[in-house]
Formats: structure tokens, C-alpha cells, sequence
């Protein structure tokens, strides 16, 4: 490049770098540089009733109920309150830094900024109806942002509230507790899991198992169920209406979970594994046309092992109902009468109470190691049957004794009418024989 060349372009840069300084003089004589907020007397977020966003042609509309900010188009859905008040806190705060007229022959296009159509409108509506909108275009440098009011003002404004939007999406704000209303007065649990059904039952103040077995559920291990339940959340939104929810395994569905109770009904779809080694799966809740990821540790609350729900003590009486213990062996019968803090056989005189107190403590307090559900009860294993009765006489319950020899030694199970056997932990012994509880003589 010659010199006469070279110093043409440097004249011709500085003239293009005055002419724009003289046209942004002309601009700034028109704008507004001190800044000031976009609303006049905007509205908390406690009082206001609703508001709605418009993006890419879907409109998401919140409303304020009893129970809590609800999303109630396209469909409805319970929100997360804290999260979904940052929009409009944010809009409140909203600081304009230029205000430019819509018909100003310098302004650009506003196709060019992102406000023909906009890219967002925001429209806050408070108890009195009053209605507050912005339209927000594009972003631009230093963390500004144009936006438009209804009035046809053209704002340069800072970029909060764009950041807001790009980097937390509307799914983020709602509440993805699959059973956010599941309470301890739940009623009913209800788990299929490729089509085998656990059902587990209040009555009155306990828990009955009814499918596959009808047996005694242990009631704190259930509240700890339904405690579990109610923490269950889906870790992200994957997929709003999607057209086929059988490719994520849930027409059908891999397992369903469904609680009722007193004011509550919900019911979980859970679906294939997400994919790759994770063991997360794809779950749906009714009535909410929207596909979640449920993490491990959640799978593994809502799908957990039923046998845990079991109760796994021997019988569900409480030892201090207990006026008499009926043991029928294989060789003898033994009937063991309460006097105040004795125990005296029938037939045979006193007995050693604290023996008598020993097999109580495990007929209703030991918890088994194990449980184990049988379709035939194993009679074969059966060495004894003991019948607790109150103070009428009546029975109050019986559980059968069985025991078996394995490598390991001597093992006892207790079986209460249900075909559960109730494994005893290693190392019990259960007294049957008259010798055992200090009895002489022959029955």
C-alpha cells in the first residue's frame, strides 16, 4: 500500500468516527440519561393475582389460589413460590437507562431489536385488575437490554431481567414434589410393579397389608414410607405434551405409585431408566402432561423392598394385655397364668417368670431379621403353637413356632395366620419345655 493510500483511510476513519460522534450528541439530546425505573407504582408480589408470559408464540399464565401460585395454562401445575416471585421482584426493579420515541429516524428497526414481534411480553395483573406490561427484546452490551412499554416507549434498560428469563426457564419455577399434599392422615398405598400390586391399608390406628398378602404392617415403617413419599421430587423437566409418553415406558408404565387419602389423590407413572449407567428414570404424574426425571435415590423410595412395610415382630399384642400364654408343643401343653408379677403353670405350680417374660419379649417386641412370604405355609417346620389370652380368657392371638437346622445351627421363625415366617435374628432360643421354665415333675 503506497503512503497517499494509507493516509486516505486514516482521513476517511476519523471523518466516520466525528460524523457518529455528532449523531449520538443528536440522539442523547433526545433520550433520557438519568436513570429511573421502567414501573410507576408496581405492585408487590403479594398483591398481585396473576401475570403471564408470552414467548415464542406459548403463552404461560400464574395465578394466585389458596393453596398456593398455581400455573394454570397450558396446563395446570403447582409452583415453587419463591422462585416464580423473582420475575416479577425483578420487573419491579427494572431500571431504565435510555427511552428513545418509537417514530425516531435513528432508532433501528425493531425487528433488528428483538421488539417486532417481541422476544417476551410480561403482563402483571393486581387484586384491583390493574394490568402492567413490558415487551422485552434483545439483549445488548455492557448488560443492557431494549425492552417496550405499551405506550410505544423505546427502552434501553438494564439486562436483569433478560438474564432472569435466559437462565432460569419457566419449568425451573415449579414444584416437582411428585406428592406435595401426601400428609401422615394418607389412608392407602398402592404400588404395581410390572403388574405385581402391594397394597397397604389404614385400620383405625393400624396398617394392614392386603395384596399380595393380607399381613400386619409395621406402622412406623410405614410413616416413614409416606414421609419418604412426600419427599419424593423429579430432579428437571425433560418434556412438556410430549405426542407419545410410550417412548419413555410409561404406556405402559414400568410402575405406577398412588396414594389417597382425606383431601389427597395422586398418582406417579415411573418409566424406563434415562439411560447410559444411571439408574434415574422417566416418571409423569397425572393429569400433568409433562415428562420428569426422577433420580436414584428417589427410585429408590418409591420402589424400595415391600418386605420392609412387613411388620416383623411375631404377633401385633401388646405384652401387657397378656394375663395368660398357652404353649402346645409337640410333647406337652403348658398354660401359664399371670399373678401380679408371677407366672404360675396350671398345673405344675410356679414357673421362673423371667423365662415367661423372655418369650413374650419375643413374640411381640423382637423384630426378625427377616421375612419371607410363603404361598404354602411349610407345617413341616411347625414345632409348637402359643395362644395369648386376656383376662376374660378370650384369645387375643396365636402364633405358630417353626424351626429348622441349617449349617449355621438352630433357626426360628414365627408365623401369625399369614404365611409370613418372621426369620428370628441368629442366636434365639425359644423356651417350649416344661424344664425350660423351671417346672418339675411330668405334665
Amino acid at each position: 500500500m503506497r503512503w497517499s493510500t494509507a493516509i486516505l483511510v486514516w482521513i476517511a476513519a476519523i471523518l466516520t468516527l466525528g460524523m457518529g460522534l455528532l449523531l449520538r450528541t443528536e440522539v442523547d439530546e433526545k433520550v433520557s440519561s438519568t436513570p429511573t425505573k421502567a414501573f410507576e407504582d408496581f405492585p408487590s408480589f403479594q398483591a398481585l393475582q396473576s401475570w403471564s408470559l408470552l414467548r415464542g408464540g406459548e403463552q404461560l399464565t400464574f395465578e394466585r389460589t389458596e393453596g398456593g401460585w398455581l400455573q394454570t395454562s397450558p396446563f395446570r401445575h403447582r409452583m415453587h413460590q419463591d422462585l416464580l416471585a423473582a420475575v416479577p421482584e425483578t420487573a419491579a426493579r427494572l431500571t431504565v437507562l435510555d427511552s428513545v420515541d418509537a417514530d425516531d429516524p435513528m432508532l433501528p428497526p425493531l425487528a433488528t431489536l428483538g421488539l417486532d414481534p417481541p422476544m417476551t411480553t410480561l403482563t402483571f395483573e393486581d387484586a384491583e385488575g390493574e394490568m402492567h406490561s413490558v415487551h422485552l427484546g434483545r439483549r445488548g452490551m455492557a448488560g443492557r437490554g431494549w425492552a417496550k412499554l405499551p405506550d410505544g416507549r423505546i427502552l434501553v434498560v438494564e439486562a436483569d431481567l433478560h438474564t432472569l428469563l435466559e437462565r432460569e426457564p419457566p419449568e425451573t419455577w415449579r414444584d416437582l414434589r411428585v406428592f406435595p399434599i401426601l400428609s401422615v392422615d394418607a389412608r392407602q398405598i398402592i404400588r404395581d410393579v410390572s403388574g405385581e400390586q402391594l397394597v397397604v391399608e389404614r385400620n383405625g390406628n393400624t396398617w394392614q397389608i392386603t395384596s399380595p398378602l393380607p399381613t400386619r404392617a409395621d406402622a412406623d415403617a410405614v410413616m416413614q414410607h409416606i414421609a419418604d413419599l412426600a419427599g419424593v421430587q423429579g430432579e428437571a423437566v425433560l418434556l412438556d405434551q410430549p405426542p407419545d409418553i410410550s417412548a419413555f415406558g410409561l404406556n405402559p408404565p414400568v410402575a405406577a405409585v398412588r396414594v389417597e387419602g382425606p383431601g389427597m389423590s395422586g398418582r406417579l407413572l415411573v418409566g424406563d431408566r434415562v439411560g447410559g449407567a444411571s439408574q434415574a428414570r422417566y416418571g409423569m404424574v397425572d393429569g400433568i402432561p409433562s415428562i420428569i426425571r426422577i433420580g436414584p435415590d428417589d427410585v429408590g423410595r418409591l420402589l424400595g423392598d415391600p418386605a420392609m412395610l412387613v411388620d416383623h415382630t411375631g404377633t401385633g399384642v401388646n405384652a401387657a394385655d397378656v394375663s395368660s400364654v398357652v404353649v402346645r408343643g409337640e410333647q406337652e401343653e403348658l398354660r401359664f397364668n399371670r399373678m401380679l408379677d408371677r407366672w404360675v403353670e396350671q398345673s405344675r405350680g410356679e414357673a421362673a417368670s423371667g423365662t415367661v417374660e423372655q418369650l413374650l419379649e419375643t413374640l411381640t417386641r423382637t423384630r426378625g431379621s427377616h421375612v419371607a412370604l410363603h404361598d404354602r405355609y411349610p407345617a413341616e417346620m411347625e414345632v409348637a403353637v402359643i395362644t395369648l389370652l386376656d383376662r376374660s380368657g378370650g384369645p387375643l392371638d396365636s402364633v405358630r413356632v417353626l424351626r429348622s437346622q441349617t449349617p449355621e445351627g438352630v433357626s426360628w421363625a414365627l408365623e401369625n395366620g399369614d404365611n409370613v415366617l418372621r426369620v428370628l435374628p441368629s442366636g434365639s432360643a425359644l423356651p417350649l419345655q416344661g424344664e425350660e421354665f423351671g417346672l418339675s415333675g411330668t405334665p
